[in-house]
């Protein structure tokens, strides 16, 4: 059967299926860049695709309040899967991955980030211990009691199991873990800001806390560039702090946007991330 790359809408997400899927790559880009994955990170996704994975790019969410964004990223999870098996039974596509449990100890389901996308998949594998730990647990002494209520009302009546990325491997390209210097790039207006007691949620400061205090990372693939200033903080605190390290850790040769192309991209960066993806 002939595979044709094309993104097509479902529910709040573009995917590209594969008529005989090897797995699932769920992917957040950057702040803006994020915005249009299909658009500027066109030339990475396609190759994945080609190798036989579905490829879902979920489009960033500007926010200061990032636990709303990654609460609802998983809570639409559930709808989606349902849309992208209804399509491809419709065009007589290979489904049965899509009817498993993600979580089941196949690891067919992958996510994949680029930047502060990166951020939304550590909030979301935090979330996971909610399967056998409560919010309080979980946040600890890391945050106030105001996120503390917001997480506690988002997932008021929700089955944690929807929520949970176990079993579900991730690859951080470059992360940057920011605060509201990512939306306002000028310093001096963003430490402004700041003064006025404004910044996303949570802090930089607090999701280092909440990471170095979780178990969840055992499982993550960490990819880092040489000449990458932005994320150098983050990577060198992931690699220092980190309670389980990332089964597969790589620097390459690049910088901040390595990951970004239309019609050309970085060839090394894709051979990486497949070699990542087929290890995890």
């Amino acid at each position: 059967m002939q595979s044709t790359f094309k993104f097509l809408p479902l529910q709040f997400s573009w995917v590209a299926i594969h008529p005989k899927p090897v797995g699932v790559v769920q992917f957040i880009g950057g702040a803006f860049f994020g915005s249009f994955p299909t658009i500027f990170y066109r030339f990475l996704l396609q190759k994945i695709y080609d190798q036989g994975y579905t490829i879902i790019a979920l489009p960033y969410r500007f926010t200061f309040r990032h636990w709303s964004v990654a609460i609802g990223l998983v809570r639409e999870q559930r709808a989606l899967r349902q849309a992208i098996l209804d399509e491809a039974k419709r065009r007589d596509y290979d489904y049965k991955i899509y009817e498993e449990d993600p979580k089941s100890a196949a690891k067919n389901y992958f996510w994949l980030g680029h930047s502060l996308g990166n951020k939304y998949i550590a909030l979301l594998e935090l979330l996971t211990d909610l399967e056998t730990k409560s919010e309080k647990e979980i946040l600890g002494g890391c945050v106030g009691r105001d996120q503390y209520q917001e997480l506690e009302d988002r997932l008021n009546g929700v089955d944690f199991k929807d929520i949970s990325l176990l079993n579900q491997p991730s690859i951080l390209m470059a992360p940057a873990i920011t605060g509201i210097e990512s939306a306002i790039p000028v310093k001096a207006v963003a430490d402004f800001v700041k003064r006025l007691g404004l910044d996303v949620k949570p802090s930089v400061e607090e999701t280092y806390c909440l990471i170095k205090e979780s178990q969840l990372f055992g499982l993550m693939g960490l990819i880092s560039f040489t000449k990458d200033k932005i994320a150098k903080d983050t990577v060198d605190w992931l690699k220092a702090n980190l309670p389980n390290k990332p089964t597969k850790m790589r620097e390459l040769e690049g910088e901040h946007l390595t990951p970004m192309g239309y019609r050309q991209g970085d060839p090394a960066l894709v051979e990486t991330v497949l070699e990542f993806l087929k290890a995890l």
